[in-house]
C-alpha cells in the first residue's frame, strides 16, 4: 500500500481515512464531487473533483494507485418513498464503472465499504459473515450488489478485494444518531424506552480507519467480507450513561413506558403519510430503539489481527468534545 486512491475522501469516514493514511506516508489521491475547503498545498494529498460517470477523472484519479478504497455511495435519505433507480445509479453502476477502470497489473487491492443493511435489518441473537443476507431497503439490496460486483471484478481482473461491513458508525464529524442522541441528552430531552436494555453494534470511526489499514497492510488474507464493529454491543442504557458522564450530566434512572412511545410512534407514522416525509419519531425509529441488531467481528480479529483501540467510553468522550466545539462556533448549543 503504497498509493491509495479513496473515493468519497471528503466524507465523514474518508476524512479520517485520508488523514491516517498521511500520518503513515501513503501517498493519497482523494477523489469526491466537491473538494472546496479540502485542497491544501504541501498536504500530500491530491484532491480531485469528480464523480465515478466519468472516465477522464477516473482516469486522473487511479493513475499509479495500487489501492482503492471505495466510500461512495447513496446512503439513506428521509423521504417516505426510496428512490431504488438513484440507489442502483450510484451504489452499483458507480461501483461497477471504478471497477472497469481499474486496470490489470496497476491496482491489486480494493477495499470495498458495505454496511450490515446488506444483510438485515433486525437480528435475533448474534449474526457473523455466514448469516443469510435478507437486505429489505433499497440502500442494504443495492450494497449487496455491489459487494458481488467487486468480489466478481476481483476475480476477472487479478486485483485482491475486501468487503468491509459496517455497523452504524459514530464518531467527531458525524451529525447522525448519536450526534443527535448527545444534543438530546445535553438539553435534558433524551428518555429511555422502557429500561432501555435492547442491544446494538456500533463502530467507532477510529476503530473503522484502524480495521482499514490492518487489511491494507495484509496482503495474505483471501478475498472475503468482514463485520467490523467496537467488538462488543451496547445497550441503549449503556451508551446512555457514556453520552451523561462524557456530558457530566447525572443519568435519568426511568424511561418512557413502552405504550406510550408506540402512540407516539403512530402520530409519527400519520404525520409522515400527511407531509409524505419520514418524521424523526415513527415506528421505524422506535423498532430501532427498541429493537436489537447485533454482528461479530470475531472474523477480521482471527484472521487479520484487528483489535479495536477504542473503548465507548473513549469514543463517547472524544465525540462529546467535538459536540461542544461544534457549539462554541456556533456559539450556541447544536
Amino acid at each position: 500500500m503504497n498509493r491509495v486512491l479513496v473515493t468519497g475522501a471528503k466524507g465523514f469516514i474518508g476524512t479520517h481515512l485520508v488523514g491516517a493514511l498521511r500520518a503513515i506516508g501513503a501517498d493519497v489521491t482523494a477523489l469526491d464531487l466537491d473538494v472546496s475547503n479540502a485542497v491544501s498545498p504541501g498536504s500530500g494529498v491530491n484532491w480531485i473533483q469528480g464523480d465515478l460517470f466519468d472516465a477522464d477523472t477516473l482516469d486522473r484519479a487511479l493513475r499509479g494507485a495500487d489501492t482503492v478504497i471505495h466510500l461512495v455511495a447513496k446512503t439513506h435519505d428521509f423521504s417516505a418513498v426510496e428512490d431504488e433507480e438513484e440507489y442502483h445509479r450510484i451504489n452499483v453502476i458507480g461501483t461497477r464503472r471504478l471497477l472497469e477502470a481499474c486496470r490489470p497489473g496497476g491496482v491489486r487491492h480494493v477495499i470495498y465499504f458495505s454496511s450490515v443493511k446488506a444483510m438485515t435489518e433486525e437480528s435475533e441473537g448474534i449474526l457473523d459473515e455466514t448469516f443469510p443476507p435478507r437486505p429489505t431497503t433499497a440502500y442494504g439490496r443495492t450494497k449487496l450488489a455491489a459487494e458481488e460486483d467487486v468480489r466478481q471484478a476481483g476475480l476477472a481482473k487479478g486485483f485482491r478485494t475486501t468487503t468491509l461491513r459496517l455497523p452504524m458508525v459514530y464518531g467527531p464529524g458525524n451529525k447522525g444518531n448519536v450526534y443527535r442522541m448527545i444534543a438530546a441528552v445535553d438539553r435534558g430531552r433524551f428518555a429511555l424506552i422502557g429500561r432501555g436494555e435492547n442491544r446494538r453494534s456500533m463502530v467507532y470511526v477510529k476503530n473503522v480507519v484502524e480495521a482499514t489499514l490492518t487489511v491494507a497492510r495484509r496482503r495474505d488474507l483471501p478475498n472475503d467480507v468482514y463485520l467490523v464493529t467496537d467488538g462488543t454491543d451496547y445497550t441503549v442504557r449503556e451508551l446512555y450513561e457514556a453520552i451523561a458522564r462524557g456530558l457530566g450530566r447525572r443519568p435519568i434512572p426511568f424511561g418512557i413506558p413502552h405504550a406510550v412511545a408506540r402512540l407516539l410512534a403512530h402520530l409519527g407514522d400519520a404525520g409522515g403519510r400527511l407531509t409524505g416525509r419520514s418524521l424523526p419519531f415513527n415506528s421505524g425509529a422506535l423498532a430501532k430503539l427498541t429493537g436489537d441488531l447485533r454482528f461479530s467481528s470475531e472474523r477480521i480479529r482471527r484472521e487479520a489481527g484487528f483489535t479495536p483501540a477504542y473503548a465507548l467510553q473513549e469514543a463517547i468522550g472524544e465525540t462529546v468534545d467535538w459536540y461542544r466545539s461544534v457549539a462554541a462556533e456556533g456559539g450556541r448549543r447544536p
